[in-house]
């Protein structure tokens, strides 16, 4: 499985890469702290790639990086930076690969990946007017778990139309679903609450009796995810 380190200090990025890395991509995501580092560096794990943030560094991260780039296998260091940020060019001479702008699209932050690293990974498929990160905006405006932000992604995927119980479970769990469980019966009944309570009317999810569940948005303008 593709393992992702992301280091950094910001909930924003923190939170809309976990989101990318463990509901869409299913990858196995590490995030720590600038502090952690030389403890992580110590215990000389491998990762496929190592994303740093410096959107709130509060000093170079060049000589970091440089020591990153021999546990990153071989070397996909990516550097995260702000608009204005300062450090980009130091980022590349200290061996990253590439210097991302925040905030950036989930999506094409994925495929910038995805092209640098040595063995790609397959790519996830995306629903044609279905935005990465709309979902990510919903799911944490919504609080919504691991578990329950990787139904959401499915439903949202198939806005204002039924799905099934046994396609749920095979998009998630990519097993068929099994009479009698009601695991998704309890996610879904979070899910609306979670909705409910943040977006009002404006996002719902319904049971329908006998075949599975449904989505409703006001569409993607509802949502803002800047």
């Amino acid at each position: 499985m593709t393992k992702i380190l992301l280091i950094s200090t910001a909930p924003s990025v923190r939170n809309a890469l976990n989101y990318l890395f463990t509901v869409i991509l299913k990858f196995d995501f590490e995030c720590i702290d600038f502090d952690a580092c030389e403890h992580w560096l110590h215990n000389n794990e491998n990762v496929n790639a190592i994303f740093v943030d410096m959107t709130e560094a509060n000093s170079n991260p060049a000589p970091l990086i440089n020591k990153l780039t021999t546990h990153a296998q071989p070397g996909v260091v990516l550097a995260i930076q702000e608009l204005k940020g300062v450090w980009g060019a130091d980022a590349f001479e200290a061996g990253a690969i590439d210097v991302l702008t925040w905030p950036c699209n989930l999506r094409e932050l994925s495929l910038r990946l995805n092209r640098r690293l040595p063995t790609p990974t397959p790519s996830v498929e995306q629903p044609h007017d279905v935005s990465w990160d709309v979902e990510a905006y919903i799911a944490l405006r919504a609080g919504l778990t691991t578990a329950e932000a990787q139904i959401m992604r499915v439903l949202f995927a198939q806005d204002g139309q039924i799905v099934t119980r046994d396609a749920l479970s095979l998009a998630v769990e990519s097993r068929p679903w099994r009479y009698g469980d009601r695991k998704f019966d309890v996610h879904v009944a979070k899910i609306r609450k979670k909705f409910a309570d943040t977006f009002d009317e404006r996002i719902s999810v319904e049971t329908v009796r006998s075949s599975g569940y449904m989505l409703r948005t006001g569409g993607l303008n509802a949502f803002d995810p800047t």
